[in-house]
Protein backbone atom coordinates (compact mmCIF):
# COMPACT_ATOMS: atom_id res chain seq x y z
CA UNK A 1 0.00 0.00 0.00
CA UNK A 2 2.68 2.49 1.06
CA UNK A 3 4.72 1.57 -2.00
CA UNK A 4 1.78 2.25 -4.33
CA UNK A 5 1.17 5.63 -2.72
CA UNK A 6 4.87 6.43 -3.07
CA UNK A 7 4.84 5.61 -6.78
CA UNK A 8 1.70 7.67 -7.36
CA UNK A 9 3.24 10.63 -5.53
CA UNK A 10 6.46 10.26 -7.51
CA UNK A 11 4.62 10.15 -10.84
CA UNK A 12 2.57 13.18 -9.80
CA UNK A 13 5.75 15.12 -9.03
CA UNK A 14 7.25 14.12 -12.38
CA UNK A 15 4.15 15.36 -14.22
CA UNK A 16 4.21 18.65 -12.30
CA UNK A 17 7.92 19.11 -13.01
CA UNK A 18 7.43 18.49 -16.74
CA UNK A 19 4.56 21.00 -16.79
CA UNK A 20 6.72 23.56 -15.00
CA UNK A 21 9.56 23.04 -17.50
CA UNK A 22 7.17 23.68 -20.38
CA UNK A 23 5.88 26.89 -18.78
CA UNK A 24 9.42 28.04 -17.92
CA UNK A 25 10.91 27.54 -21.38
CA UNK A 26 7.86 28.91 -23.24
CA UNK A 27 7.92 32.02 -21.05
CA UNK A 28 11.67 32.41 -21.48
CA UNK A 29 11.44 32.10 -25.26
CA UNK A 30 8.54 34.58 -25.50
CA UNK A 31 10.27 37.14 -23.28
CA UNK A 32 13.59 37.01 -25.12
CA UNK A 33 11.81 37.30 -28.48
CA UNK A 34 9.90 40.32 -27.19
CA UNK A 35 13.14 41.93 -26.05
CA UNK A 36 14.71 41.40 -29.48
CA UNK A 37 11.71 42.97 -31.22
CA UNK A 38 11.67 45.88 -28.78
CA UNK A 39 15.35 46.63 -29.41
CA UNK A 40 14.65 46.50 -33.15
CA UNK A 41 11.96 49.17 -32.77
CA UNK A 42 9.09 46.75 -33.47
CA UNK A 43 7.16 47.57 -30.31
CA UNK A 44 3.74 46.40 -31.52
CA UNK A 45 5.08 42.92 -32.25
CA UNK A 46 7.03 42.93 -28.99
CA UNK A 47 3.84 43.59 -27.03
CA UNK A 48 2.34 40.37 -28.39
CA UNK A 49 5.30 38.34 -27.14
CA UNK A 50 5.32 40.12 -23.79
CA UNK A 51 1.67 39.12 -23.51
CA UNK A 52 2.63 35.51 -24.17
CA UNK A 53 5.29 35.71 -21.46
CA UNK A 54 2.67 37.02 -19.02
CA UNK A 55 0.57 33.92 -19.62
CA UNK A 56 3.51 31.64 -18.80
CA UNK A 57 3.28 32.59 -15.13
CA UNK A 58 4.55 30.67 -12.15
CA UNK A 59 5.33 32.15 -8.71
CA UNK A 60 8.68 33.90 -8.90
CA UNK A 61 8.90 33.80 -12.71
CA UNK A 62 11.59 36.26 -13.87
CA UNK A 63 10.14 36.34 -17.38
CA UNK A 64 6.70 37.38 -16.19
CA UNK A 65 8.28 40.06 -14.00
CA UNK A 66 10.33 41.25 -16.97
CA UNK A 67 7.25 41.38 -19.20
CA UNK A 68 5.34 43.38 -16.56
CA UNK A 69 8.18 45.90 -16.31
CA UNK A 70 8.55 46.16 -20.09
CA UNK A 71 4.84 46.64 -20.78
CA UNK A 72 4.59 49.23 -18.00
CA UNK A 73 7.54 51.08 -19.54
CA UNK A 74 6.16 50.89 -23.10
CA UNK A 75 2.71 52.06 -22.01
CA UNK A 76 4.22 54.97 -20.09
CA UNK A 77 6.44 55.99 -23.01
CA UNK A 78 3.53 55.94 -25.44
CA UNK A 79 1.38 57.93 -23.06
CA UNK A 80 4.14 60.52 -22.58
CA UNK A 81 4.62 60.86 -26.35
CA UNK A 82 0.91 61.47 -26.94
CA UNK A 83 0.18 58.06 -28.49
CA UNK A 84 -2.96 57.51 -26.46
CA UNK A 85 -4.35 54.62 -28.50
CA UNK A 86 -1.02 52.81 -28.38
CA UNK A 87 -0.75 53.40 -24.64
CA UNK A 88 -4.30 52.17 -24.10
CA UNK A 89 -3.52 48.99 -26.02
CA UNK A 90 -0.40 48.31 -23.94
CA UNK A 91 -2.18 48.92 -20.62
CA UNK A 92 -5.06 46.65 -21.66
CA UNK A 93 -2.67 43.88 -22.67
CA UNK A 94 -0.91 44.19 -19.32
CA UNK A 95 -4.16 44.11 -17.36
CA UNK A 96 -5.68 41.16 -19.21
CA UNK A 97 -2.44 39.19 -19.05
CA UNK A 98 -2.17 39.66 -15.30
CA UNK A 99 -5.79 38.72 -14.73
CA UNK A 100 -5.09 35.50 -16.64
CA UNK A 101 -2.66 34.56 -13.84
CA UNK A 102 -5.39 34.67 -11.21
CA UNK A 103 -5.82 31.58 -9.06
CA UNK A 104 -6.42 31.36 -5.34
CA UNK A 105 -4.72 34.75 -5.16
CA UNK A 106 -4.10 37.57 -7.63
CA UNK A 107 -0.46 38.25 -8.53
CA UNK A 108 0.55 41.85 -9.29
CA UNK A 109 -2.67 43.32 -7.87
CA UNK A 110 -1.06 46.76 -7.48
CA UNK A 111 0.03 46.77 -11.14
CA UNK A 112 -3.50 45.84 -12.21
CA UNK A 113 -4.94 48.72 -10.17
CA UNK A 114 -2.43 51.10 -11.76
CA UNK A 115 -3.23 49.87 -15.27
CA UNK A 116 -6.96 50.32 -14.66
CA UNK A 117 -6.43 53.94 -13.62
CA UNK A 118 -4.50 54.62 -16.82
CA UNK A 119 -7.07 52.80 -18.97
CA UNK A 120 -9.95 54.78 -17.49
CA UNK A 121 -8.10 58.08 -17.94
CA UNK A 122 -7.17 57.28 -21.55
CA UNK A 123 -10.70 56.18 -22.45
CA UNK A 124 -12.00 59.48 -21.07
CA UNK A 125 -9.42 61.45 -23.09
CA UNK A 126 -10.08 59.54 -26.31
CA UNK A 127 -13.84 59.97 -26.04
CA UNK A 128 -13.54 63.59 -24.96
CA UNK A 129 -15.78 62.93 -21.96
CA UNK A 130 -13.99 63.39 -18.64
CA UNK A 131 -17.03 62.11 -16.76
CA UNK A 132 -16.34 58.65 -18.17
CA UNK A 133 -13.17 58.24 -16.14
CA UNK A 134 -14.79 57.32 -12.84
CA UNK A 135 -17.59 55.26 -14.37
CA UNK A 136 -15.16 53.31 -16.55
CA UNK A 137 -12.82 52.77 -13.62
CA UNK A 138 -15.72 51.43 -11.54
CA UNK A 139 -16.63 49.11 -14.41
CA UNK A 140 -13.07 47.81 -14.66
CA UNK A 141 -12.95 47.15 -10.93
CA UNK A 142 -16.19 45.23 -10.65
CA UNK A 143 -15.25 42.06 -8.81
CA UNK A 144 -16.93 39.02 -10.33
CA UNK A 145 -14.39 36.53 -9.01
CA UNK A 146 -15.63 33.36 -7.34
CA UNK A 147 -15.39 33.58 -3.54
CA UNK A 148 -11.94 32.23 -2.75
CA UNK A 149 -12.96 30.62 0.54
CA UNK A 150 -15.72 28.59 -1.07
CA UNK A 151 -13.45 27.79 -4.01
CA UNK A 152 -10.89 26.34 -1.61
CA UNK A 153 -13.64 24.33 0.06
CA UNK A 154 -14.64 22.96 -3.35
CA UNK A 155 -11.03 21.96 -4.06
CA UNK A 156 -10.69 20.31 -0.66
CA UNK A 157 -13.98 18.49 -1.15
CA UNK A 158 -12.91 17.27 -4.58
CA UNK A 159 -9.59 15.99 -3.21
CA UNK A 160 -11.42 14.27 -0.35
CA UNK A 161 -13.94 12.73 -2.75
CA UNK A 162 -11.31 11.34 -5.13
CA UNK A 163 -9.01 10.25 -2.31
CA UNK A 164 -11.85 8.44 -0.57
CA UNK A 165 -12.61 6.59 -3.79
CA UNK A 166 -9.05 5.29 -3.97
CA UNK A 167 -9.11 4.57 -0.24
CA UNK A 168 -12.28 2.51 -0.65
CA UNK A 169 -10.69 0.45 -3.43
CA UNK A 170 -7.46 -0.19 -1.51
CA UNK A 171 -8.83 -0.59 2.00
CA UNK A 172 -12.41 -1.81 1.74
CA UNK A 173 -12.05 -4.38 -1.04
CA UNK A 174 -10.48 -7.72 -0.15
CA UNK A 175 -8.31 -9.54 -2.73
CA UNK A 176 -11.15 -11.99 -3.35
CA UNK A 177 -13.47 -9.12 -4.23
CA UNK A 178 -15.40 -9.11 -0.97
CA UNK A 179 -16.16 -5.87 0.84
CA UNK A 180 -14.82 -5.27 4.35
CA UNK A 181 -17.67 -3.75 6.32
CA UNK A 182 -15.90 -1.29 8.64
CA UNK A 183 -13.43 0.18 6.13
CA UNK A 184 -16.20 0.32 3.53
CA UNK A 185 -18.42 2.34 5.87
CA UNK A 186 -15.60 4.74 6.84
CA UNK A 187 -14.34 5.35 3.30
CA UNK A 188 -17.88 5.45 1.93
CA UNK A 189 -18.85 8.14 4.44
CA UNK A 190 -15.74 10.13 3.54
CA UNK A 191 -16.58 9.73 -0.15
CA UNK A 192 -20.10 11.11 0.36
CA UNK A 193 -18.84 13.94 2.59
CA UNK A 194 -16.18 14.96 0.06
CA UNK A 195 -18.69 14.91 -2.78
CA UNK A 196 -21.10 17.02 -0.74
CA UNK A 197 -18.42 19.58 0.15
CA UNK A 198 -17.36 19.80 -3.49
CA UNK A 199 -20.92 20.52 -4.64
CA UNK A 200 -21.48 23.00 -1.80
CA UNK A 201 -18.27 24.87 -2.62
CA UNK A 202 -19.16 25.05 -6.31
CA UNK A 203 -22.66 26.29 -5.55
CA UNK A 204 -21.59 29.02 -3.11
CA UNK A 205 -18.44 30.12 -4.94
Amino acid sequence: MARKIGWIAFLGLVVLFMAWLRVYFDGRQAFHRAEELSRAGRADEAIGFYDRALHMYWPGSPHTAGAVAALTRLAGEREASGDREGALHAWRILRSGLYAERGLYQPYAAIIARSEEHIAALVALLTGDETMKQSHLALLRQNEDPARGWSMLALAGFACWVGAGFGFIWRALAPAGKIKARPAFAWGALFVAGYGLWLLGLYLA
